[in-house]
């Protein structure tokens, strides 16, 4: 990912160096927002809206975070205005999909545990949503998490406990029992 010398660059005005900072965080940018909001469209919007506002307020970065950690700021909190903005949320975090075609005799197979799997993620709150996308799908630590999300890290904690919990919880809900 970049560094220090690409933002400085960057934050002087180098076209260049701005363009290796989106080629390079573009991927997990897109994978943040898509596995926050779980639409492509969506997604893609808040990739360009992300480094629109990046190119606008890079001059004003002043370091205190890494750039990664203030980039995912930016797309974490464009992705909440999405959800906001989006009243259909609220119905798809409601709607628990469950396949009724399972029967007990049939073998669970990978696909099919990540599909129940994501699931399950899709119907918690975003807070949790989010919570597990930065902690295990960016492979975040918690104090990373904490920064981008300006939170206590005893508060990331007790969320990704509480998040675990409904997963396990909703999981051990689907027609086969996980062991």
């Amino acid at each position: 990912m970049a560094d220090v010398a690409v933002v400085e660059k960057a934050r002087a005005g180098d076209e260049e160096a701005f363009t290796r900072l989106v080629e390079d965080y573009s991927a997990s940018v897109y994978r943040t927002a898509y596995m926050i909001l779980r639409d492509h469209g969506a997604a893609e919007d808040v990739v360009q809206e992300a480094f629109i506002i990046c190119y606008r307020k890079l001059a004003g970065f002043q370091g205190r975070a890494s750039f990664a950690t203030w980039l995912y700021k930016i797309v974490v909190n464009l992705c909440r205005d999405k959800m906001r903005k989006n009243k259909r949320e609220v119905a798809l975090l409601e709607k628990v999909v469950q396949n009724d075609t399972w029967s007990g005799d049939e073998a669970c197979t990978d696909l099919d545990l990540k599909l129940e799997l994501k699931q399950v993620i899709d119907s918690l709150k975003p807070e949790h949503r989010i919570l597990l996308t930065l902690y295990y799908g960016l492979d975040m630590s918690v104090k990373r998490v904490a920064e981008v999300l300006n939170l206590p890290e005893g508060t990331v904690k007790s969320r990704l406990s509480t998040a675990r919990a409904l997963v396990k919880e909703r999981l051990g809900e689907m027609p086969y029992a996980l062991s």
